[in-house]
């Protein structure tokens, strides 16, 4: 769905509003997003990668004609605060990740983990860069792709590998 509508980007830090969410969003502003929904982030004029996170929550105080991403994050994707914004709703199936490459420090991982830490992941966004933790369990996003090509985030779906490779170490299929 499209909403291709300008909306300022504002910036927060972990724990804005009580919550660690990576987006913000005002459901008076965007009455037509959801929950769980995947949102896409880019600024008009620059060839960055638009950045896709998903909706975990609504908070109506937010600024009128404004969207909210952890400034972590947009650093990672070079968006500004106070810029003009395109904001679109995405179908998951148009961003869905053949394979998301994680990277382990100081960790043993069994089968058994990762086959939890990758149901976790399932139904969620991922971005390059991106901090996961489950059960205890601490990794991070190295790559990503679809078709064969690099990308910066995308959709995991039950169809996406999940695989593992641990920092200074050989690889392994987990």
């Amino acid at each position: 769905m499209k909403i291709n509508k300008s909306y300022k980007l504002v910036l927060h830090k972990k724990g804005f509003g009580g919550s660690d969410d990576e987006l913000v969003v005002n459901p008076k502003v965007f009455p037509q997003v959801g929950l769980r929904d995947i949102i896409e982030i880019a600024h008009p004029t620059d060839e960055y990668s638009p950045l896709l996170l998903q909706v975990k929550s609504l908070k109506e105080d937010l600024q009128k004609d404004s969207i909210s991403v952890d400034q972590t994050v947009a650093q990672a994707f070079k968006l500004r605060a106070y810029q003009d914004v395109i904001v679109n709703i995405v179908d998951p199936k148009d961003v869905t990740l053949d394979l998301v490459e994680l990277t382990f420090k100081d960790q043993y991982i069994g089968r058994g983990d990762m086959w939890r830490l990758k149901k976790s992941l399932v139904s969620t966004c991922a971005y390059v860069t991106q901090k996961v933790e489950f059960a205890g369990i601490r990794a991070q996003a190295s790559e990503l792709w679809v078709k064969g090509e690099k990308v910066t985030c995308g959709y995991i779906s039950e169809d996406t590998r999940v695989s593992s490779l641990p920092r200074n170490s050989f690889y392994f299929e987990g």
